[in-house]
């Protein structure tokens, strides 16, 4: 409670969780409402979708949560390219599930999605193997610039599907820095035709020496970059 409070006296409204931290669904939504803040997201292990999808789901319409996120595959998961096509299968059966809780399945990037693998292209192979009506991703911006990307190049790949973004900057040494601190345009970018798409942007750090400063800084140069 006291970190979502502090979270949210720096003027965010909005959060993605990733585990709830032992407590309750409904006691999580409790301190939500009392915030008058809201969770459009949450970060799930591919673990859940062989554990208990169903509780997942359960867990996410408690909390008001209008995606549900495929965080990070671990490395035995993703050796082939088939792999990602057999995960693209897995996340069209859980949006299958989800959509009948009012919920879509999303996919949240690191670099290696956009690595070539036997000649493909991992996450291209995601968003060809995936249902448009069923699964949309969250962008992550610093792990598409730190595989040589260009963010703007990437959103136009299919600028309709990305819903939800993780903002966080690069400095010039090519490690993760404050929102707004260094290298990344999120100015230009989240206010390009392809940029306006997405409805929720994330500022994360995911290793910040000091969590609340970089809180504080991303929310006032991301606030600053949307309102540009």
């Amino acid at each position: 409670r006291a970190t979502l409070e502090s979270i949210a006296a720096l003027g965010y409204s909005e959060f993605e969780f990733a585990g709830y931290f032992g407590l309750a669904p409904k006691e999580i939504r409790k301190i939500l409402d009392d915030l008058d803040a809201i969770a459009p997201s949450a970060h799930l292990g591919a673990d859940a979708f062989v554990k208990d999808f169903a509780k997942a789901l359960d867990d996410a319409s408690i909390l008001g949560h209008r995606y549900l996120v495929v965080a990070w595959l671990a490395e035995e998961f993703r050796q082939t390219a088939d792999d990602y096509r057999q995960w693209a299968e897995v996340l069209n059966r859980a949006g299958e599930a989800a959509r009948k809780a009012g919920i879509r399945m999303a996919y949240h990037n690191h670099e290696f999605e956009f690595e070539t693998l036997y000649g493909e292209v991992p996450q291209r192979i995601l968003m060809a193997e995936t249902d448009p009506d069923l699964v949309d991703f969250e962008l992550d911006f610093f792990w598409v610039r730190k595989a040589g990307l260009d963010i703007a190049e990437v959103l136009a790949w299919a600028p309709e599907r990305f819903r939800l973004a993780h903002i966080k900057d690069m400095d010039a040494e090519g490690n993760i820095t404050d929102v707004g601190s260094d290298t990344i345009d999120f100015a230009t970018l989240l206010n390009s035709e392809h940029g306006r798409n997405i409805e929720h942007p994330f500022v994360e750090h995911d290793h910040a020496p000091d969590a609340f400063r970089t809180a504080a800084v991303g929310r006032w140069n991301l606030s600053q970059a949307l309102a540009g």
